[in-house]
């Protein structure tokens, strides 16, 4: 079974079940975030992830592994990450699996901003705005990376969804404390939904990770048999 349809497969499961990404599972994670995405440009509102679509994403980063120094109680961690444009949006079951690449590479950077006299990070609405991605985006960049061949699987039945990319790690100011041959081999994933917490503006919430390994998931048929399922 290819990548596509392994994570189809994922996004099925996720409508059963509680909406915790396979990555949790993995032991060796670079840093874990949560936030929201949105798209700008957006050029048609109506149709999430319409080809041309940029995607960008923002939130916090409550945890990073210890090859980075981070202090959680006197800086805020917060990553923003552009760059992606929709190439393909190609959909399944009657429409409710919709499957969006973006060939174009992206960014994502890590920046670190003291809670005491630095600027706390607001979504605000709308975005792009006055506050977001502004106050996400003023502090130091400790740790800057490169996201490709990104993919993102959504099911509109259930308005949940999953992410993936490769991650390359390349800048910020902490890039040293990294190995070289620890810097690329990284898959940036996570899961999105909708809720009423998502703030005007925003398409979803997100929930993810930067690990070493993919997800193995359990698979108990073939790609024949679910692109069948879903056509």
């Amino acid at each position: 079974m290819n990548r596509l349809a392994t994570r189809i497969v994922f996004v099925l499961v996720m409508a059963c079940a509680a909406g915790i990404p396979a990555a949790r599972a993995q032991t060796v994670l670079l840093f874990d975030y949560v936030g929201f995405d949105y798209e700008d440009p957006d050029l048609n509102p109506a149709l999430f992830g319409d080809v041309g679509d940029g995607y960008r994403g923002l939130g916090e980063v409550p945890f990073l592994d210890v090859l980075l120094v981070t202090d959680q109680t006197a800086n805020q961690y917060t990553y923003y990450f552009d760059g992606l444009t929709a190439t393909a949006r190609n959909t399944f079951g009657g429409g409710t699996i919709i499957v969006i690449d973006y060939a174009t590479p992206g960014t994502l950077t890590i920046y670190e901003d003291s809670r005491s006299t630095g600027t706390m990070a607001d979504y605000g609405t709308n975005p792009p705005g006055a506050v977001a991605p502004p106050t996400f985006i003023d502090g130091t960049a400790i740790l800057v990376g490169k996201l490709t061949n990104f993919q993102y699987i959504f099911n509109t039945g259930t308005n949940t969804g999953s992410f993936e990319a490769d991650f390359e790690a390349t800048g910020g100011t902490q890039l040293g404390n990294i190995p070289l041959n620890q810097r690329i081999g990284w898959t940036f994933a996570g899961t999105s939904g909708n809720s009423n917490t998502i703030p005007t503006g925003y398409d979803h919430q997100v929930d993810g990770q930067t690990f070493l390994n993919a997800p193995t998931l359990t698979r108990t048929g073939t790609w024949g048999g679910i692109k069948a399922r879903y056509r």
